[in-house]
């Protein structure tokens, strides 16, 4: 071992393998003597369940079978479709534009660009493939895809975590191969079928729509052009095999996305340290192309982008060069064979391999040699590729492999990087490193890509909380912020005060937790607090969020399932006299009484949901779906399809985040437009909205004397919003006149509600204990909430569920 070492034996336990950084050994192996050598087993067998077989995975006549199928379609110019990506890189200036322009000078806030180029390389790529984009960089663009009997829709708003979590996991099974049975694997299995799902979806609209795919898709996303090129739809005139369909594009689409992320992410972080690479190249850039003028077409041609300016490349080499996105490549022996350099006392002599060696390319070792690139080998300097004609490289610089298995995407991949380049540069006259010490060295973070090691740099995580979730929440959570610095404490049920020194505060920047806060001089460095509960009214008045700047979220989103379960289920149960027969039961009673003539069903009543948020969204999905019309009420008014769109955070495939449910929507802050929503004919009321200064006793005599004026004695009140919503002896009154029909209450006024309160014997009430919102899942849901907005804050973003501090939720 040492400096001057490029090839070496290295023993692990039971086992030895080759590590080499030499060209002539590389070459061997990847040209000139590659029928010797293939991608190891074990790499395939550990790929295999994230991706399946395809061209980046298999080995032997499987990789030439599926090399034969994918590389026309890499060979072809429409693969490199400009039009598309400029719409995408249009999304990623609207995320960083999010970022508010603050200073006189116009510079946005500090952000990490690297998450929002992992989104736009995923946009494209699932375009590309599947013609249908997830828009991770705008969720509000998705179209509603058609519907597949037997198929359920896919998740496009989680693919790129599981694709992430899956990665972690195939490098882990990877690195412990012999050991692999001691990994745990239901998670992996977990993100495994939410991948193949997500692309057999696509490839079974694909199978059934035949040559007619390309057309629905025109007609579906209204992106209309005859050049249009999609994968899927390619390789679809090969081969049916849906599996194979399915492989393939999967092998494609983890690679578009993550090398070309990673390059870019690296590339921006060298034209950010390096100020004069980024004005050199900058006023090339307008000088061939202009500068960047909002709202009119870029005109770039891809012959203009790939000749124009040779600079691009110099730059994207270096870059290549200081940071390989594929940082280890590897081959086993195949059968006896023999490596040109390694052996003898100097190490210049050929070393010998026995079949089943495997054999380490590490990379990034390679292009830092001296010997071959310079004594300034460690600085970012891409002049180094146009001095003496332009430098030749061979195998001492293989950053998309080389040989028979070179990569087929790479001039797709360097297209994109030099797109966006393009488009960044004619825009912003100045990109300035915002990191920690500025000085500090470049630090690789490997999932199987590489990218920078930065993410959420400088923060620590309190998490306090009566409920600690699984180890392998904060494995995953350090997975993808490995420099979130994280604590946890345990709460005791009903314990607010912070069970720790109150000095532990001082350089914490993130806060989990329900009301356990600190003061504001205690916690200096606070950046955001993730509140535990939907409501916020128990801290509004909290010094920390009166007196400070400090962004507030809510779990807004968390208690939608179980809280819609338990309003439609008090609701179904009154209706169907559940209460009155379990009372017979205890009695041993056999006893039908009237139920016979007036049991009444759900289909076409009316249910009016007083504040659409989260659970009143997830409450119209469940009524729709047992016939009931909705009627929507907000604060705000809700004109248009755009309006009605919510977007904080909801479970997957739950909850009405286009707001398509309800047949009739009011909005309002006068008593006047409440009472036109009460008196629109309401079967069942649901009080779902916050409770602030505005909705103390929101509900009073004259409310439910207009539900009575339109339906008398017809309405059920269900509340799971707060008790002082509520008049209570207006309540109790319209119960026992008779003016509404019933009530079901999980909330009340006072609360907990005294032994004795008149309340209790009301008539036609049901009431529980403030218990709606409990739920297995709850610290689950919190739990995404938080790695969500992690992710956002890591990207510079708005965080979802943020607490207006006017309207006080």
């Amino acid at each position: 071992m040492g400096k001057n070492v490029n090839t070496c034996v290295v023993p692990i336990s039971d086992y030895e393998l080759i590590v080499t950084r030499d060209p002539d050994n590389v070459q061997t192996m990847l040209a000139t003597q590659s029928v010797d050598w293939d991608v190891g087993e074990h790499r395939n067998a550990s790929w295999r369940p994230l991706f399946g077989d395809g061209v980046f995975t298999c080995r032997g006549e499987a990789w030439k079978h599926s090399r034969a199928l994918v590389r026309p379609q890499f060979a072809r110019d429409q693969i490199n479709d400009l039009d598309l990506i400029e719409r995408h890189v249009q999304q990623l200036l609207a995320a960083i534009d999010r970022s508010v322009m603050t200073s006189e000078e116009g510079w946005t806030e500090k952000l990490d660009l690297q998450p929002l180029l992992y989104n736009m390389t995923l946009d494209i790529t699932t375009e590309l493939i599947y013609g249908y984009s997830v828009h991770s960089q705008s969720p509000s663009e998705r179209i509603e895809l058609p519907v597949i009997p037997g198929f359920e829709t896919p998740d496009r708003e989680n693919i790129g975590m599981h694709m992430d979590a899956g990665k972690a996991c195939v490098e882990t099974r990877g690195a412990l191969w012999k050991y692999r049975w001691l990994l745990p694997t239901k998670a992996f299995k977990a993100h495994c079928a939410a991948v193949h799902k997500y692309a057999g979806w696509f490839v079974q609209l694909r199978l059934q729509r035949g040559e007619r795919y390309l057309a629905h898709i025109e007609s579906e996303t209204g992106q209309v052009s005859s050049k249009r090129y999609i994968l899927l739809h390619e390789l679809a005139k090969v081969t049916q095999d849906a599996t194979e369909l399915c492989s393939q594009t999967l092998n494609v689409l983890t690679a578009g996305r993550d090398t070309t992320a990673s390059l870019l992410g690296w590339v921006f972080y060298f034209l950010c340290r390096h100020p004069e690479v980024f004005n050199r190249l900058r006023e090339q850039i307008l000088g061939r192309f202009g500068p960047y003028v909002p709202s009119a077409p870029s005109n770039i041609e891809f012959k203009g982008l790939r000749d124009s300016i040779p600079y691009i490349t110099s730059v994207v080499n270096e870059t290549l060069r200081m940071a390989p996105v594929i940082p280890l490549n590897e081959r086993v022996a195949l059968r006896d064979t023999v490596l040109p350099r390694g052996g003898g006392a100097g190490g210049d002599e050929p070393l010998f391999v026995p079949k089943g060696r495997q054999v380490l390319i590490p990379t990034y070792a390679m292009t830092r040699r001296k010997d071959l690139w310079g004594p300034d080998v460690d600085v970012f300097r891409p002049e180094r590729w146009e001095e003496k004609g332009g430098r030749k490289f061979g195998f001492e610089f293989i950053p998309f492999g080389g040989g028979i298995r070179q990569c087929l995407g790479q001039q797709f991949a360097r297209t994109k990087t030099a797109y966006v380049i393009v488009r960044l540069l004619q825009r912003y006259d100045r990109i300035e490193n915002a990191e920690m010490p500025a000085g500090a060295p470049m630090r690789f973070h490997h999932t199987i890509e590489n990218r920078s090691g930065s993410g959420v740099q400088g923060h620590k995580l309190a998490v306090i909380m009566p409920l600690i979730p699984e180890p392998s929440f904060f494995d995953d959570l350090k997975s993808e912020f490995p420099d979130l610095e994280i604590i946890v404490h345990k709460l005791e049920w009903g314990q607010t005060a912070a069970p720790f020194p109150a000095s532990e505060w001082a350089d914490v920047t993130i806060i989990l937790t329900f009301n356990t806060l600190p003061t504001p001089e205690e916690a200096p460095k606070l950046e955001y607090v993730q509140l535990l509960s939907a409501g916020a009214n128990h801290i509004l008045d909290n010094p920390l969020f009166k007196d400070t700047d400090i962004t507030f979220c809510t779990a807004n989103g968390v208690h939608g399932p179980q809280i819609s379960e338990w309003i439609i289920s008090t609701y179904l149960a009154f209706e169907h006299h559940l209460p009155d027969f379990l009372d017979r039961q205890k009695e041993a009673r056999w006893d039908r009484g009237e139920s016979l003539s007036n049991i009444e069903d759900a289909v076409s009543k009316t249910v009016g949901i007083l504040g659409y948020g989260s659970i009143g969204r997830q409450t119209a999905r469940v009524a729709t779906a047992l016939g009931l019309k909705v009627h929507a009420y907000t604060l705000h008014p809700r004109p248009t399809p755009e309006s009605r769109r919510d977007e904080s955070w909801t479970p997957a495939g739950l909850g009405d985040p286009n707001g398509i449910f309800p047949s009739r929507w009011f909005s309002g802050g006068s008593k006047e437009d409440l009472h036109k929503f009460l008196g629109s004919g309401l079967d069942l009321l649901v009080v779902a909205t916050p409770l602030t200064n505005n909705t103390q006793h929101l509900l009073a005599a004259p409310e439910f004397q207009v539900l009575a004026d339109k339906r008398p004695g017809r309405t059920f009140v269900s509340n799971i919003a707060r008790g002082p919503v509520v008049e209570t002896d207006d309540l109790i009154e319209a119960l026992e006149t008779g003016l509404i029909r019933g009530a079901a209450l999980d909330v009340t006024d006072p609360e907990p509600l005294p032994d004795g309160h008149k309340l209790w014997a009301a008539k036609n009430v049901i009431i529980t204990p403030h218990v709606s919102g409990a739920s297995t899942s709850y610290a689950k849901r919190v739990l995404a909430i938080l790695g969500y907005n992690l992710k956002r804050l890591s990207e510079g973003q708005d965080l979802t569920n943020k607490i207006n501090r006017k309207e006080g939720y």
